[in-house]
């Protein structure tokens, strides 16, 4: 299907700086971040309204092809219900995750409106799902029951022992905040040794840690729901935010200070729970409140608990201009947590980093200095690879002031009508994947995982894409790509998921209609698969369901792929849906396998956009390079030039016919990037040819 480019404005030009102490009004056109959890202390309540299996009904008829064959067939069943929505809003919490030693699968939620537990049935009642055979078959277990501790936002998963390949011997694990009928008061914190068939009733092991209250060896932390991680035999941890008043409704007095990673050792039946904080220095607003996005600090682990990382994004203390923005603050370990280094700041000025810089709009004054700004609009996450390396993958926008009172602020654009975070009007103002990555040597680097052709819509009143919003009338729930990251056990392999909309389907960019795309990355060849669709097009429901084909809401990838990276391993989602696009009632969890990406499908070279210093320096004087390849609608030519010079793109079919116009480009020093349009050719291998005056570079195309 072709896609259609939609004219577009950037709203703010050239303006003062805009501190937020509301002296000036803000500019039109700018927006400031949200860097606050969008999760309330949702009060008791019991719905009665009967789980639905039926998906959002859609207002346009799918009728386009998957961006690649899928090379297994993808089975969706309904896993389980729960009382609402609200608890799988936190695209960073682990809530689907496997364990390969005793082979299960465990996915942690509320219960829903027909879960009756043996005591203490109220609407906090939480209850883990629990597969020995890779979600074929499901068993339920009770894990949190109280009468006054109202239990939310559930994550975990399992914990096991060194060694063991039992499912007796393993315990689940899940985590969240509660609270007691006001304001948050605390985090819940259970476990339960594994029996199947599982029970209704909560194991002996529930602790409701309040933070009026705290037991030895732990600190004050809020909303402990992000990141789970287990480690056989070590830790089990969670991410929680540092922080005044979780509830204050100003920089000051929500006075964010960093991140809390809470950690429990199991030993004789239950565990016993620790904290360590992590305040970095950062830059101070006027008022003397952090520079800081503590919204969903990550944690990330290699999978012998020895090399562990903690991120979160915000401003540097004492950073230059272009390393002020929001970006990412890491902690390293390298002795399983008994110490942490903070990691020096990234350099985004350098060369290797200007396709980065080119994709966003630089300042308001002066739009030669680009400050990137990390974002979790779209959601972001972590993993450790193999060689101990950590990996973020995130999106990034341009900052659109430099002043410390406004560097939370970036540019709106006006396309189509709509206002959206990013141009869609010119091709790399698309919101773009990128993995950035730490190196064995010291620094980062980063490649493009993929671009996206929508962004999610508000569920806030009056704000952008919430008329759109199918979630945004009943319960006001924002929508997301809700990127996330996944590997093989021994790191060898990363895979990345999102979800996203044909802007052709929907009739503007948001994310209304979503479907999950799937990617992997081998750490050891430095080769990338295709971008796969895993919900588009025909799926197989064994139940006679259809709740995820252009409907797979606040998906969950699991956070490890089941099998071997050295042949085919499988990736696991859950995805949530109910008929009335309700958040206040019943949704259906949806368990999606078969998804399988073997080894012999990292062919790509990933794309990272040549500097200029890299061209200035090469052997040759043109630098070619096309992406994605394999591509669908659209591809990008990307030519590295030493000096200003014209040049021509022509494409071929396999038997030598051209099968688009030449394109003549005035070329300039550095990289020049083309958006050739291929949503009018078949299937097939195609040539593309880039002529200079003194050299022509021919190269192979796949269109899928």
């Amino acid at each position: 299907m072709k896609k259609h480019l939609l004219l577009g404005t950037a709203l703010l030009v050239a303006i003062s700086a805009f501190p937020q102490n509301n002296k000036q009004s803000i500019p039109t056109g700018v927006v400031k971040q949200q860097f606050r959890k969008n999760i309330i202390a949702e009060k008791e309540v019991q719905n009665t309204l009967p789980t639905t299996v039926s998906p959002i009904n859609k207002i346009k008829p799918f009728s386009k092809s998957n961006l690649n064959a899928k090379v297994a067939a993808i089975t969706v069943t309904r896993l389980s219900g729960s009382i609402n929505a609200f608890g799988v809003l936190t695209d960073e919490s682990n809530s689907l995750c496997y364990s390969p030693g005793p082979n299960i699968v465990s996915f942690i939620h509320r219960k829903s409106s027909t879960y009756t537990p043996a005591a203490n049935g109220n609407s906090g009642t939480m209850v883990a799902m629990l597969s020995t055979n890779i979600g074929t078959t499901w068993d339920s277990t009770c894990l949190w029951t109280s009468a006054a501790s109202f239990a939310r936002y559930p994550q975990g998963g399992i914990y096991n022992p060194i060694g063991n390949t039992t499912y007796t011997n393993a315990t689940v694990v899940g985590m969240g905040p509660f609270h007691n009928g006001g304001p948050w008061a605390g985090n819940w914190y259970a476990s339960k040794k594994i029996t199947l068939p599982g029970t209704n009733a909560s194991g002996t092991d529930c602790q409701a840690i309040d933070n009026a209250a705290l037991p030895p060896g732990v600190n004050v932390h809020h909303l402990s729901s992000n990141a789970f991680s287990s480690i056989d035999g070590g830790y089990v941890r969670s991410m929680s935010l540092i922080c005044n008043d979780d509830a204050g409704a100003t920089n000051v007095a929500f006075g964010p200070r960093g991140a809390m990673m809470t950690k429990g050792l199991y030993t004789a039946g239950s565990f016993s729970w620790t904290t360590d904080s992590f305040a970095p220095p950062t830059t101070l607003r006027t008022d003397g409140s952090k520079q800081i996005n503590i919204n969903a600090p990550l944690t990330a682990w290699n999978e012998a608990g020895t090399i562990g990382y903690v991120v979160m994004y915000g401003s540097r203390l004492g950073a230059p201009t272009a390393q002020k923005g929001y970006q990412p603050i890491v902690y390293k370990t390298t002795n399983s947590g008994a110490s942490w280094v903070l990691l020096p700041n990234n350099d985004f000025t350098t060369p290797a980093f200007k396709g980065l810089k080119d994709r966003i709009k630089g300042i308001n004054t002066n739009s030669n200095v680009v400050i990137p700004m990390f974002t979790t609009l779209e959601g972001y996450d972590a993993a450790v690879d193999v060689n101990g390396n950590l990996h973020i993958v995130t999106t990034v926008l341009g900052t659109s002031s430099a002043d410390v009172d406004s560097l939370d602020y970036n540019y709106q654009f006006t396309v189509g009508g709509e206002i959206y975070n990013y141009d869609f009007a010119k091709y790399y103002g698309k919101p773009t994947i990128y993995d950035f990555y730490t190196l064995s040597g010291g620094g980062w680097n980063y490649f493009i995982v993929d671009t996206m052709g929508s962004v999610g819509p508000s569920g806030n009143a009056g704000q952008p894409g919430v008329a759109a919003n199918p979630w945004a009338a009943a319960a006001q729930l924002s929508i997301d790509a809700r990127i996330q990251i996944s590997r093989t056990a021994d790191g060898k392999k990363i895979y990345y998921s999102w979800t996203s909309t044909d802007p052709a389907v929907a009739g503007n960019n948001w994310n209304i209609f979503p479907n999950i795309r799937v990617k992997g990355f081998d750490v050891l060849t430095d080769k990338v698969t295709p971008t796969y669709s895993v919900t588009d097009g025909s799926v197989t429901t064994p139940l006679g369901l259809y709740g995820v084909d252009g409907s797979a809401f606040f998906h969950y990838m699991c956070d490890k792929a089941v099998g071997s990276g050295t042949a085919c391993v499988d990736m696991l989602f859950t995805s949530t849906n109910n008929a009335a696009a309700d958040g206040n009632v019943d949704v259906d969890h949806y368990f999606i396998k078969g998804q399988s990406i073997c080894a012999t499908a990292f062919t790509l070279t990933p794309w990272r956009p040549l500097g200029v210093t890299e061209v200035a320096n090469s052997e040759t004087s043109t630098e070619v390079n096309i992406y994605p390849n394999p591509a669908s609608e659209a591809a990008t030519i990307s030519v590295g030039l030493k000096d200003v010079k014209d040049f021509e793109i022509s494409l071929y079919n396999s038997i030598g016919q051209q099968v688009i116009t030449t394109m003549k480009i005035n070329g300039k020093p550095g990289v020049n990037d083309v958006f050739v349009d291929l949503s009018k050719l078949n299937s097939g291998l195609y040539f593309y040819s880039v002529k200079t005056d003194n050299s022509v570079v021919t190269k192979k195309l796949i269109i899928e």
